[in-house]
């Protein structure tokens, strides 16, 4: 399927209107990494119900500032005038456009058509999620990068949702006759008065009290004691002289498998 304009300014639509539900004015305010940002985490949660298929069929990539796609960029702007959002730009704050422009709007009557519009998948997902980040982007992207297809990819690498889908259950499998089934009564008779034996003579025995290994109040510290930390130090190698320093990495690291073992929410 085709990338669909719609389906993402529906949703930049009702983020916004989520976050002017709020109680405070500047919780309201979002830019565009942020609309982007929960954009990318609706369809991130659609694809765990939708075999891996998305919401807005946006071309996501590994790119500015965590997930990113230009085609959903482009639609902030239209999508949010065409609802009367106000728009606010700070000046000097910073050189990068995005992170100087906010958005806002305060509508409950909108706010609940948009909802009725999306799937129940996203909208009880995008409640907690400005709730929880709001206009924190330090917190929002530190999930972001935490995601699947995100710890799946390099940099300008497209994102690969079906990593979300959710697995199929397996079918259950059949009942196996119990063991007891294939006792004679005369056999499950004694086998149960040697259970309740078993079970009197535990409510008998007493429990061992535990023992714990004393600490050393007064550690040694002796000739031994200060070879070994020499000994230690000269593993560590040469101290490093203080100032900068600058670490490289081969392009490899991104697809480590490392990185796999990321959090879902």
């Amino acid at each position: 399927m085709s990338f669909d304009p719609s389906h993402v300014d529906l949703l930049l639509q009702y983020v916004l209107l989520l976050a002017g539900a709020k109680d405070k004015q500047t919780d309201r305010q979002l830019g565009p990494i942020h609309l982007i940002k929960y954009v990318y985490l609706a369809d991130l949660v659609y694809a765990r119900r939708n075999q891996g298929k998305i919401f807005t069929n946006a071309p996501w990539q590994f790119g500015k500032y965590g997930p990113w796609s230009q085609e959903v960029h482009e639609r902030i702007e239209p999508a949010l005038t065409e609802i009367g959002a106000a728009k606010k730009t700070i000046p000097g704050k910073t050189e990068d456009k995005d992170d100087s422009m906010r958005w806002s709007l305060r509508e409950d009557r909108l706010l609940q058509e948009r909802e009725w519009k999306l799937p129940t998948d996203i909208t009880l997902y995008m409640k907690r999620f400005v709730d929880r980040f709001g206009q924190d982007m330090s917190s929002l992207l530190d999930h972001v990068y935490g995601t699947k297809p995100m710890l799946s990819a390099a940099p300008n690498e497209p994102l690969d949702f079906s990593l979300e889908a959710e697995e199929a259950p397996s079918a259950e499998p059949e009942a196996r006759p119990l063991l007891m089934d294939k006792l004679s009564e005369k056999k499950k008779k004694k086998l149960k008065e040697r259970m309740q034996a078993l079970q009197e003579q535990q409510k008998i025995r007493k429990p061992k009290p535990l023992r714990f290994v004393p600490l050393a109040k007064n550690p040694r510290v002796d000739k031994t004691y200060e070879e070994g930390i020499a000994w230690l130090d000269v593993l560590a190698g040469q101290p490093l002289t203080p100032g900068e320093k600058a670490a490289e990495f081969s392009d490899e690291v991104w697809q480590s498998s490392t990185r796999k073992g990321g959090n879902v929410s």
